[in-house]
């Protein structure tokens, strides 16, 4: 068991900037079939960078469980 960092893209908040998309450097923000954008959270890296470029606070973390 261990604590992992996730990461959400709220589309409520989101003006499509793409901000986040232009400084994530594993590339892992990509639109959804909705149109919104989404995180790959399986390649994402965690490394915030997204989270303090979003002007509009679109993206926030959780930390979760995860069991191995």
């Amino acid at each position: 068991m261990n604590l992992r960092k996730e990461y959400f893209i709220h589309p409520e908040r989101c003006t499509r900037c793409n901000r986040c998309i232009a400084v994530c450097p594993a590339m892992v923000i990509g639109e959804s079939d909705t149109g919104s954008l989404q995180i790959d959270k399986s390649a994402c890296r965690r490394c915030g960078a997204c989270k303090k470029i979003c002007k509009h606070r679109a993206i926030t973390s959780r930390v979760r469980l995860k069991f191995d």
